[in-house]
């Protein structure tokens, strides 16, 4: 039972945590618990939320959030649902190749949780800090990924052509 099936959990020890927690080995079995550890309390001593609920913790803090497709978002969490999607308020889209990066202005933004690989607090003051990344208008970031995608199509065509020479070459075991 319970809610975000099938895609996991967001946070580390996902939806079925608390099944766990109940059946753990130590005699205690499915009953109800002893001891000084209170039911659904987290390590920490705060309240353990389970699968999407955990969310809550995030609300009205700056967030970076990685999908599926590789893209990465930065905004204000405003609103979840009960399916993981994710409402982003002053949100940039932050475009990052090799060791630079442009934040890309997109608003208003809903993320539909299914797509969410990854979500965290993003801490302000360690990433004006940072010195990994360095900031670089928009356009040198697009054009940067242009020419790495070139690159990728030219090896992959020059993969094809000597794999067709392999073949007509009677290296047909080799590949």
């Amino acid at each position: 039972g319970g809610f975000n099936q099938g895609g996991g959990g967001i946070r580390q020890g996902g939806p079925g945590m608390h099944q766990q927690h109940q059946g753990m080995p130590g005699g205690m079995g499915g009953g109800p618990q002893h001891g000084n550890h209170q039911h659904g309390s987290a390590p920490g001593g705060g309240m353990f939320l389970p699968g999407v609920a955990s969310l809550v913790e995030d609300l009205d803090k700056r967030v970076l959030v990685t999908l599926r497709d590789g893209r990465h978002f930065v905004g204000m969490m405003r609103s979840f649902d009960q399916y993981g999607n994710v409402m982003l308020e002053d949100t940039y889209e932050r475009h990052v190749v090799g060791n630079v990066y442009a934040d890309e202005r997109v608003g208003l933004y809903v993320i539909r949780g299914e797509n969410l690989v990854l979500l965290g607090e993003l801490d302000m003051e360690k990433e004006q800090g940072q010195t990994a990344l360095r900031e670089v208008p928009l356009e040198t970031v697009r054009a940067q990924k242009e020419a790495a995608k070139q690159e990728r199509a030219d090896d992959d065509m020059l993969r094809k052509k000597l794999s067709q020479q392999a073949l007509g070459l009677g290296f047909e075991d080799c590949l």
